[in-house]
């Protein structure tokens, strides 16, 4: 099949972009994907046109509202939002602390919902971002179902494109094993003085969707009360596996 170099060109432009640079300048994007800046910028004017970009002002391009509802799209194809319907609220986990949802995109974890009680402690978790998969509760407990040399594969690749310090391989990798055979994970890697309790999700082919998880300060997470979360998300999680295999919603 013949390869089309443009096409091949507006995506590398198109994944210039992280959750961290949300804008670049047409130099900037010119020096991230080493395509001429006379190209880039034509390339820009396209996506544009197409609604895949658009332009800020005095600072260059971000993202443009067509990829909201592309995006949509797949994530409805997962069937996931639909299996955890009524999941998270049900797991109540109790003031100061919060149940996510997340995706499995590549190396990264994409939050799809969110819920808690009326007190919540400030948590960097939001619907629609998409955060490192090996640094978030969710994001490893999907991980853990995956083969290491995979699990490396992809967490090279969303470091090649997110700026920082890479993890241990090797220390994310023995994590992963207890994960595994545990079926559920307690990471405080994302925000500092935060806890997460996250178990995998399988979609029908045993490999993984996403992760749901309980989150709050770390002193809220522990005790007879972590015994309860624990087994809560690790039920939680085999509830909405069950109805992605069946196509039940509720």
């Amino acid at each position: 099949m013949t390869r089309v170099e443009a096409v091949a060109k507006a995506a590398r432009v198109l994944q210039a972009f992280t959750p961290l640079v949300t804008s670049l300048s047409l130099r900037q994007l010119a020096d991230r994907t080493g395509i001429p800046r006379s190209t880039a910028h034509a390339i820009c004017v396209t996506l544009c046109d197409a609604g895949l970009l658009e332009e800020v002002p005095g600072r260059g391009y971000r993202l443009g509202p067509a990829l909201v509802g592309l995006g949509g799209q797949v994530i409805e194809r997962t069937g996931l939002v639909g299996a955890a319907e009524g999941v998270l609220e049900r797991l109540a986990p109790g003031d100061g602390l919060e149940t996510h949802l997340g995706q499995l995109v590549g190396g990264w974890v994409v939050y799809l919902d969110r819920a808690g009680g009326p007190v919540r402690a400030p948590m960097h978790n939001r619907v629609g971002l998409r955060a490192p998969a090996h640094l978030t509760g969710c994001g490893k407990a999907a991980l853990a179902l995956l083969p290491p040399d995979e699990v490396a594969a992809r967490v090279r690749a969303v470091c090649a494109a997110e700026p920082g310090h890479p993890p241990d391989l090797d220390a994310l990798a023995r994590e992963l094993a207890v994960a595994a055979r545990a079926g559920f994970v307690v990471s405080d890697t994302f925000q500092p003085g935060r806890t997460s309790v996250a178990a995998p999700i399988p979609d029908p082919a045993g490999a993984p969707a996403g992760g749901i998880s309980v989150a709050g300060p770390t002193d809220l997470v522990t005790g007879p009360r972590f015994d309860r979360i624990r087994d809560q998300v690790v039920t939680a999680a085999a509830t909405i596996g069950r109805r992605l295999a069946t196509g039940a919603e509720a």
